[in-house]
């Protein structure tokens, strides 16, 4: 319950921050963090998703992103990005880099999602998270690799990476390195936006 109101208060907070409109020849509403593309310059759009397994915004977007990431296929390279929220366990993100390294990863992503939203259950109890990987085949992995250096490593780099990019809410989607975009209008207008602005930064 925590998790989701701060995910709520998160999410108002980002009507109260300045998307920078037009910085480029790029239309949109985003923020600039890094080499803005030119229009219709690029073959395949780097996607970031930065998500939160507790965040009903987060829940929702998977939902609502699906048709963007159809539309548009293998010509935007989507790379999933858990973060955490004050007083979060690590352990649901854990399991998510190591279905990830098991090439299991939309499957993992959504049984957390899953397990949070439709089961109810705290995902940041070492138990469930056990019985999770228990029950998607990779309890004998996760056992083994749970405490790992490289899974603690993948941890801390996806909250590095989010402090980086300035992202402030979740969901939050980084395009190319260099647009940061956030819903603040409600999650059709947020989709549009992201729909409207691969659409200028790919080749025809």
């Amino acid at each position: 319950m925590k998790a989701a109101i701060s995910c709520l208060l998160l999410a108002t907070t980002l009507l109260l921050i300045p998307l920078a409109a037009e910085p480029a020849e790029i239309e949109g509403r985003y923020k600039v963090i890094g080499k803005v593309p030119k229009k219709q310059s690029l073959d395949v759009v780097q996607f970031d998703e930065y998500l939160n397994f507790t965040c009903p915004h987060c829940n929702n977007f998977r939902k609502a992103a699906l048709p963007i990431k159809k539309k548009y296929g293998k010509r935007i390279k989507v790379n999933y990005i858990p973060i955490l929220f004050r007083n979060q366990s690590d352990a649901p993100l854990r399991l998510f880099f190591i279905g990830q390294s098991m090439g299991r990863t939309e499957e993992i992503k959504n049984l957390i999602f899953d397990a949070a939203f439709q089961a109810g259950v705290n995902i940041y109890d070492p138990a469930v998270v056990n019985y999770l990987a228990r029950s998607s085949g990779l309890g004998d992995k996760y056992a083994k690799e749970v405490n790992a250096a490289w899974v603690t490593r993948k941890v801390a780099e996806a909250q590095q990476r989010a402090a980086e990019d300035g992202v402030r809410v979740t969901p939050s989607v980084v395009l190319q390195r260099a647009l940061l975009t956030a819903p603040g209008t409600g999650m059709q207008a947020y989709v549009g936006n992201l729909d409207h602005l691969i659409g200028q930064l790919l080749r025809k």
